[in-house]
């Protein structure tokens, strides 16, 4: 027998052999058990999650030792006053370490008293009412005005206490001009704000004033230029006679490296 009968008797028993049917079942075929189109399972659709996680969530005081120490010295800084231990353990919602209590005392700005066993923010010039802020400010042996922003670092009643003595004069006050908001302040060694001694005004009406004909005069008797003259015309009279004279434009020899080659016509001329 040949191989080509060899083949052909292959591909024949292979024909022969029963072939099994696959049933393919589609996903998305609805199942046996629904009757109708009504009660087939509908895809739930997906709730959209607006949390920004590129924001730090809000846990309250936290409970990192760091995170507690912070917002216990901002709590003491804005009492205005000695707070016990106490105090602080209600506004951090919770019983205050040792180890806090410690790291707070160690705090060069915190202020601690063993025997009453309080702690008071101690501000950057320990003043605390209207009072102590005019008595400093007339003890300051310059007029370089004192900034406002030193005078809220422990006092919550600034701002107020500034308003109340401006309003009643006794002291200077130095505003933004957008804002309004107070930048410096001194205090009023002066009289009323807005007025002028009765003194500096009669000697004000003391002094002769000439007339307005001889003022160009008087001016220039002691070296002073009367403001009649106008500046602008001086100046133009100046520009006009200064003239500039152009130069003569001089000739540029170039090719140097070649000066013995070529010839010098300029005997020829003459």
């Amino acid at each position: 027998m040949s191989l080509a009968d060899d083949l052909s008797a292959f591909k024949n028993r292979l024909k022969a052999q029963p072939v099994l049917a696959k049933r393919i079942i589609d996903s998305a075929e609805p199942s046996s058990t629904n009757t109708s189109d009504d009660d087939s399972p509908r895809k739930k659709k997906k709730h959209k999650n607006n949390i920004v996680y590129s924001q730090p969530a809000d846990t309250g005081i936290g409970q990192h030792s760091l995170t507690q120490l912070h917002h216990a010295v901002e709590f003491i800084k804005k009492q205005d006053r000695p707070v016990s231990a106490n105090d602080i353990n209600s506004y951090l919602s919770h019983l205050a370490s040792p180890v806090l209590l410690a790291q707070l005392q160690r705090i060069d700005r915190i202020l601690y008293d063993p025997i009453a066993n309080t702690y008071e923010y101690r501000s950057f010039h320990n003043i605390k009412s209207a009072d102590g802020l005019l008595l400093f400010l007339r003890r300051l042996p310059s007029f370089r005005g004192l900034p406002v922003k030193e005078l809220k670092d422990g006092w919550s009643g600034c701002i107020d206490a500034i308003d109340e003595l401006e309003k009643s004069g006794d002291i200077l006050v130095l505003r933004t001009k957008k804002e309004g908001t107070a930048r410096l302040v001194w205090a009023n060694m002066g009289g009323d704000i807005g007025g002028v001694n009765e003194e500096f005004v009669t000697t004000w009406h003391r002094i002769p004033i000439p007339q307005a004909a001889d003022l160009p005069v008087r001016l220039e008797e002691v070296g002073l230029k009367p403001t009649s003259v106008d500046p602008a015309t001086v100046k133009k009279a100046s520009t006009m006679n200064e003239r500039k004279q152009k130069k003569p434009r001089k000739g540029k020899i170039t090719n140097t490296h070649i000066t013995g080659v070529l010839k010098d016509f300029s005997a020829l001329r003459k």
